[in-house]
């Protein structure tokens, strides 16, 4: 082999290592269609987002007059283009859970929610609206209901095509009584895209 010879295949061998890797489209799906070009993400794995949507996360949540546990749970459904309509359920428990709390037990709501993939399919923005409200457990469970709004990030980490690992930001704003009481959380949940 001549020296122009080896040169010419390690340079071919140099350029082929720096392209990115070739990912096969998911089975069922033609490429082409809207499912495949939304695979591309992030992590370079395949993300489909169009199907039924559930997810479940659970973390550490605060505020000027709450801390506690964090939990969120999703249900709803994911359209071609990637957005998702869900209802959501979430609440900050902080029934002296690191400490005597002088707020509310808990606060939280039952919530519309729209999400919207951001520059890749695993980073999205939600923001949701709905029956808001918090508890007083001192004696039982008194529910008082109001106003709620919660808005964050959510950040996938695909296992699968359609389903992955979630951290979970959210932030609360819950209007009850002519009382404003806040939270933000964290968390790390289980998301079918």
């Amino acid at each position: 082999m001549s020296p122009r010879a080896v040169v010419s295949a390690i340079t071919l061998a140099a350029l082929l290592s720096l392209a990115p890797p070739a990912v096969a489209e998911p089975r069922g799906v033609q490429p082409g269609s809207p499912a495949a070009l939304q695979h591309q993400g992030l992590f370079g794995r395949p993300v489909i987002r169009d199907a039924f949507h559930f997810q479940v996360a659970f973390g550490l949540g605060g505020g000027p007059d709450t801390a506690g546990v964090f939990h969120a749970m999703e249900v709803g459904g994911t359209f071609k283009n990637g957005w998702t309509l869900a209802l959501l359920h979430t609440f900050i428990q902080n029934k002296d859970v690191f400490a005597p709390n002088d707020g509310p037990d808990l606060i939280g709501g039952w919530m519309a929610e729209l999400k919207v993939p951001l520059l890749w399919p695993e980073l999205v923005a939600k923001v949701a609206t709905g029956l808001g409200g918090t508890h007083d457990q001192s004696d039982g469970i008194k529910a008082f209901v109001g106003w709620g709004a919660a808005y964050g990030l959510d950040l996938h980490l695909p296992l699968f095509a359609r389903s992955g690992l979630t951290l979970v930001t959210t932030g609360f704003n819950i209007l009850v009584q002519g009382q404003h009481h806040f939270g933000a959380a964290a968390g790390l949940g289980y998301t079918f895209f």
